[in-house]
């Protein structure tokens, strides 16, 4: 039987061949690890790609498949594909991996009797069936010198298999390497299809080193960075051509051919953004320049171009960088014997820095004939029917889908916020412009802000692809995905916990970036701008966000994404829980009370959204490894956060803001309850949650009303308000099949605030605004929270069970008593003290306080 799952369209006016890569949900119970799956087309004819087992429901079928491979499809047209069980029997699967020496170099048989061979030391080299072969070079004194790699920590190969043939193999390696007295990290990975040698490659540079991040701020110009003029790939062979657009292509001839995008080439290329640690624009040129033998031949706004090699027997190499412009600077260089494309950098343009902490992800593709990437669409039914997305958006009142659209319709889009401030370049293509921080401002030309995706627009954009298959919010969440996890994640080890692994808060409200780009505060901020105005600071918990990063993984399969999402888990973990040292230990005894900290004292989480995003980034991790004890976490976390029993009163909700993110904790409380109802564990720690949200709802049921309703005791009462009113739907509609004596009255109240939250998001202009259009996207699925519900009979039985009244009316919907819990100080002082380690001690000391660094060395 058949299952249409997805599609590709190939939109462009000829025939192309593309590369696909696409999460695929299955229902649980549908496929099992044993059974044979094939993909075929419309055609009922077998597609050539890898089937990849990624994830499995709790009855062991198969809950996640990742699909990968390379076809050919005409002009203007769209392909449907299914799931098949097939009877075929299993195929003879021969190793096409040949290891010459175990110890330098593997070699790939192709189907074609061709040879692909791979060095197990260096990344990046590659030689294609010794005709021509690639390594990665640095541009360093007037020349292109070849990395030199201080360590591979790594070298892995897998064999990628459809059930009837081998599709592919994928290398992995890392390592570090040295750029003057710098050392970076590297990951390089190529996945190469057995079909024809198409080589696909990507790499991810990081510079591991820790910010000094004096005062706070988080500028340009840090002695850790790492400049550099050109990291590239390298072809032992001049091209014979380049081609940069579709009417103009450059035939190499002897010297150089040099193809040199300087900028964006749009309207605002020199924008303040593009600011270097000098907080000047230093930008070569508008576009893109072609030099032949360093005579002017072409300039145009933008290109995307690619090499072509001619090799024996007729055949030919194409060589591609994608997003070639919109990674700004960039160069493609055909000289006498090589040909180079650049990762990072242009040797023309001034040295890139490369922030500690920052990274840099670039895919290359080497194959006989240009590929593209073709758009990707799920079936949207199929989706549904899996249930692996239970809180999708799949009913959306008209009106506000219609405001959600704005995201890529109209003067106001995404696209046009990004084009507004010039948001291109290698560090900033993909990050949203946070326009509403404009307010204070509103006839500044260029007020850069950026967004560094508060509230996880990126899950809202996937949703949206999910939902309504506009391959506009694909590529929107494409471009995010890669630049949260390679900019806006601190990607070191060597800060302080709290900082290490952490994302970034977006720019500081109401303040010009300046020169600390993605890195929230500057020491060319103003001081004193609005009330509680902190000026410095670094990655705290109530910035954590990790949905979006998850799905970007479960929906594309992008490693980059899933490795961002890991570190963030550990950093939030590290925020909240300590790092075990008796250091670390002293610190959150004299922290314990601390607004949004763990109190140590008590063992008690700050009811905020802090916590809620620690919950999600738990439940997140647990999504991706199946880890139960992530799930144990949260239980733990939402007993020490909130009581059943607990005097809401006291929490003074009526100051709200100071608490109205209470909602961003409780909708990861319907998110924990969801899973437990997945997993039919309905014991204590299910009952303590869903009594918690019962008795908050209960409150809400009284006392919440549309935040507008009393604009005087905001400090700024904006459309973002009503945007967090979004969150209350949410809850309403999670909890009414719980408490079900109550359910029209719930429904009520939660009718009137849903018509009052849409007329007066349809009714502002801000409403087309970045952070309005995120809290819409990302709490516009009150309806999912509503079906994802599923209550067990034993538990409605004991919540339907005769109420009381307390708090002037509110119900307290739960016969069982749940004791407030608290921690004991001295066990939590003994833990540490058990597992003290001189070694740990001395290395969280200087991350703590670098000067101790002379004294004690580096961590």
């Amino acid at each position: 039987m058949q299952h249409f799952v997805f599609s590709l369209r190939n939109a462009s006016s000829h025939t192309q061949r593309g590369f696909f890569s696409v999460g695929v949900p299955c229902p649980e119970g549908k496929f099992s690890v044993t059974d044979s799956l094939e993909l075929i087309d419309e055609n009922d004819e077998h597609v050539n790609a890898s089937l990849e087992i990624r994830h499995l429901w709790h009855d062991g079928s198969i809950k996640w498949l990742y699909i990968t491979g390379i076809t050919s499809l005409p002009s203007n047209s769209t392909a449907n594909y299914s799931l098949q069980l097939t009877t075929a029997s299993l195929a003879h699967f021969t190793n096409p991996v040949k290891h010459v020496d175990s110890k330098k170099q593997i070699k790939i048989l192709l189907s074609n009797g061709k040879t692909i061979s791979i060095e197990r030391n260096k990344p990046g080299s590659i030689d294609i069936n010794s005709e021509m072969s690639t390594w990665l070079t640095h541009y360093n004194n007037n020349k292109y010198d070849a990395l030199q790699f201080v360590s591979i920590s790594e070298f892995s190969y897998e064999v990628l298999r459809s059930h009837r043939q081998n599709a592919a193999v994928r290398i992995k390696h890392k390592g570090q390497f040295q750029i003057l007295d710098k050392v970076l990290d590297i990951k390089f990975q190529s996945t190469i299809f057995l079909a024809d040698g198409d080589v696909l490659n990507n790499v991810s540079i990081t510079n591991p080193a820790a910010s000094l991040h004096p005062n706070g701020q988080w500028d340009l110009g840090d002695p850790s960075s790492v400049y550099i003029n050109e990291l590239s790939l390298a072809v032992s062979k001049q091209a014979n051509t380049i081609r940069l657009n579709e009417k103009k292509t450059v035939v190499a001839t002897d010297g150089d051919t040099l193809v040199h995008q300087a900028s964006s080439g749009k309207v605002n290329w020199q924008s303040p953004v593009h600011v270097n640690a000098t907080n000047q624009v230093n930008l070569t040129h508008k576009g893109v320049k072609v030099f032949c033998n360093d005579e002017l031949e072409y300039e145009a706004d933008q290109c995307q171009p690619y090499a072509t090699f001619e090799l024996e027997g007729n055949s030919c190499l194409v060589l591609e960088v994608k997003e070639f412009w919109q990674h700004f600077p960039s160069m493609m260089t055909a000289s006498n014997d090589s040909t180079f494309v650049s990762l990072l950098g242009a040797k023309n343009s001034e040295p890139q820095e490369l922030q500690p902490g920052e990274q840099l992800t670039r895919s290359v593709t080497l194959s006989n004939t240009p590929i593209t990437a073709f758009e990707v669409t799920l079936c949207k039914d199929w989706l549904q029917y899996s249930s692996c997305l239970p809180f999708a958006p799949f009913n959306v009142p008209k009106k506000l889908q219609q405001l959600v659209d704005k995201g890529v319709d109209g003067e106001s889009s995404f696209f046009h916020k990004r084009d507004a401030i010039d948001e291109y370049g290698w560090r900033h293509f993909g990050e949203l412009y946070a326009d509403h921080e404009k307010a204070l401002a509103p006839d500044t030309l260029f007020f850069v802000s950026h967004y560094n995706n508060q509230y996880d627009p990126l899950c809202g954009m996937l949703y949206q692809w999910a939902v309504t298959g506009d391959q506009r919010w694909k590529t929107l969440a494409d471009n995010l995905a890669k630049h949260v996890a390679n900019i806006d994640v601190y990607h070191t080890t060597l800060d302080k916990p709290e900082y290490s692994g952490g994302l970034f808060w977006h720019t500081d409200h109401y303040v010009p970036a300046h020169t600390a780009t993605h890195r929230t505060y500057s020491k060319n901020q103003p001081i004193g701008v609005y009330e509680d105005h902190a000026g410095g600071g670094g990655p705290g918990g109530q910035h954590c966000y990790t949905n979006g990063l998850l799905h970007h993984y479960l929906l594309t399969g992008c490693d980059t994404s899933k490795q961002a999402l890991l570190k963030i888990c550990s950093w939030i973990e590290s925020y909240y829980e300590g790092d075990g040292t008796l250091l670390n230990a002293l610190l959150s005894i004299k922290n314990a009370g601390t607004e949004g900290l763990k109190n140590v004292k008590t063992g008690q989480y700050p009811l905020d959204r802090g916590t809620g995003n620690y919950l999600q980034a738990l439940m997140d991790r647990y999504a991706l490894l199946d880890d139960i004890s992530d799930i144990k976490k949260c239980a733990h976390i939402i007993k020490y956060t909130v009581s059943p029993n607990e005097c809401i009163a006291q929490r003074r909700l009526h100051n709200v803001e100071a608490t109205w993110f209470y909602t961003v904790f409780f909708q990861a409380v319907c998110r924990f309850i969801t899973i437990k109802e997945q997993l039919k564990q309905t014991d204590n720690d299910y009952a303590y949650a869903v009594s918690a949200l019962t008795h908050y709802v209960n409150h809400m049921l009284v006392h919440e009303y549309p935040y507008l309703d009393k604009p005087e005791i905001l400090e700024f009462p904006n459309e973002t308000w009503t945007g967090q009113d979004l969150r209350k739907l949410c809850l309403f509609a999670f909890a009414k099949p719980y408490m079900p004596t109550f359910a029209q009255a719930i429904e009520q109240k939660k009718q009137s605030l849903q018509h009052q939250i849409i007329d007066r998001l349809s009714n502002t202009e801000e409403n087309q605004t970045t952070r309005v259009l995120c809290l819409m996207m990302q709490n516009m699925n009150f309806d999912a929270y509503e079906s994802a519900a599923a209550p067990k009979t034993e538990l409605l039985k004991e919540l339907s069970r005769k109420p009381h009244e307390k708090e002037q009316g509110a119900l307290n919907n739960s016969s069982r008593k749940f004791p407030v819990k608290t921690a004991n100080l001295t066990t939590f002082i003994l833990h540490t003290l058990r597992n003290f380690s001189l070694s740990q001690e001395r290395s969280q000391a200087v991350k703590r306080f670098p000067k101790l660094q002379q004294w004690l060395g580096k961590p």
